[in-house]
């Protein structure tokens, strides 16, 4: 009854976005039909009608591309920005498949302005709808009624990772419903709401052939067990029907950067190359000057105004700079428009409170909207920093870095990245060491772009800037 329940809201799920995407393409086209109407460059002194037929035609092949793209499946990644990210590059890829449909076939009629224009609208506004219509979800249906109940195997270090992600991330829909463990079976694992450990792997038998219909999977977190006693737990989920999924046993300084491949049916498994190939870091390096001049361009107003504020605000200098880390473990110094009283300890610990009294009035709007990060980009002009990568650390957390921590050095800094854009802002940087892995193994220029994008979107828009 469960499974049946569960397979009616992916249903339901798939049948909304789907309805939202193709409404929201359409309403695209339309405003890029209105914006060409009134444009300067436009060729046609009569404009013919909304070529409705031929939005439709466009509207199927973009669907048909995010279908086969997988952006329709339930989330499975607590980075929201990979989601964001295969979203735009497939409905790119439709885009652009219709286009050569229309030029070849001479089907689908829409001008080249007017498609112009709706390329240009299209990505901001399907992720704007994706956004909404997940967070909805997320919020009325997920945390309430799609719940996926789990059982773990491991209350050690492991199993409580889990157990921490789980909560941290209820979007998810996992909800732990017990625990068993060989070890600790008169233990009680932490959480919101605390679960007991129910026992070891004979009551974990017994337990699964009572519950095994309203279990939707076991997550096996024992990565320091050997294969047999892995592989007893895996067959006693197999004898009761229930799917599972492990940890493997595997290095923890390697085991985010594991990749598997076959020969010939056999498995064999390496490590991922960290480093961007000598091209990608060009386009990389062009990129960051680009849009740095560009910001610069932009903003050298705002840089005046805010250093008047400042100076009118309290006593001491504009600019704050102070040594940081950066690529493979080189020191640089660090630019920012000063947000807290001069007379603060340069290294002191970094305020989590905007009403934390070290910092001064016009800092809380700085550090609210982001623009006391603004100086940093001449450290990307200089080369110090990117736009995006992992934050520069102090020297003093650096030195306290383990080997896994050590591999954000492998990257340029960068004045905002993953991170910034998640819902773990509340933790500190080097505690997060996740999304900074997940960053420098998938780095792109397209994941750049969205990390941008969502950054404007925290900062300027809905005001999430440095707590």
């Amino acid at each position: 009854m469960r499974n049946i329940f569960q397979y009616i809201l992916d249903y339901i799920h798939w049948l909304f976005i789907l309805i939202a995407d193709v409404s929201m393409i359409m309403f695209t086209f339309w405003c890029g039909y209105q914006f060409w109407l009134i444009s300067p460059n436009r060729i046609h002194p009569n404009p013919p009608a909304f070529q409705t037929m031929d939005v439709i035609g466009f509207t199927i092949i973009i669907v048909i591309a995010l279908i086969l793209g997988g952006t329709y499946k339930p989330q499975s990644s607590v980075f929201h920005v990979v989601r964001l990210k295969n979203l735009v590059k497939y409905t790119g890829i439709g885009f652009i498949v219709a286009l050569m449909i229309s030029f070849f076939s001479k089907s689908l009629l829409i001008s080249r302005l007017q498609s112009f224009y709706t390329m240009v609208l299209i990505f901001p506004m399907i992720i704007l709808e994706r956004s909404i219509i997940d967070g909805l979800w997320n919020k009325f249906v997920t945390q309430k009624f799609q719940l996926k109940r789990v059982v773990i195997f491991g209350a050690g270090d492991t199993g409580k990772r889990l157990v921490k992600a789980i909560e941290k991330h209820p979007k998810l829909g996992y909800k732990v419903v017990a625990f068993f463990d060989d070890m600790k079976s008169n233990d009680t694992v932490i959480m919101a709401k605390p679960v007991p450990v129910l026992g070891g792997r004979e009551k974990f038998r017994k337990y699964l052939g009572r519950v095994k219909r309203i279990i939707d999977g076991v997550m096996i977190a024992m990565p320091a067990a050997t294969s047999e006693q892995t592989r007893q737990i895996m067959k006693i989920c197999e004898e009761k029907e229930v799917s599972y999924r492990f940890v493997p046993s595997l290095n923890e300084l390697t085991l985010h950067r594991v990749r598997q491949e076959q020969l010939d049916g056999v498995p064999l498994f390496g490590l991922k190359e960290l480093e961007l190939s000598l091209a990608s870091r060009f386009f990389k390096r062009v990129f960051d000057i680009v849009a740095t001049v560009i910001i610069l361009v932009l903003t050298s107003p705002v840089f005046g105004i805010i250093a008047l504020c400042i100076k009118l605000d309290s006593k001491g200098k504009v600019i704050f700079s102070q040594k940081r880390i950066g690529l493979r473990g080189s020191e640089f110094t660090l630019y920012k428009f000063r947000t807290m009283y001069t007379e603060t300890p340069e290294y002191a610990v970094h305020p989590q409170d905007r009403n934390d009294p070290r910092i001064t009035r016009v800092g809380r709007y700085l550090r609210r909207t982001s623009f006391d990060e603004l100086p940093q980009f001449w450290n990307v002009l200089k080369g110090d920093m990117s736009i995006v990568g992992p934050r520069p650390e102090m020297p003093f957390i650096v030195e306290q870095y383990n080997d896994i921590h050590c591999e954000r050095l492998n990257v340029k800094p960068g004045i905002t990245g993953l991170w910034q854009v998640s819902a773990d802002r509340s933790l500190p940087i080097h505690e997060n060491i996740d999304h900074d892995l997940y960053y420098i193994e998938n780095q792109s220029l397209l994941l750049d772009i969205i990390i941008i994008l969502q950054t404007v979107w925290f900062a300027l828009i809905r005001g999430v800037g440095a707590k």
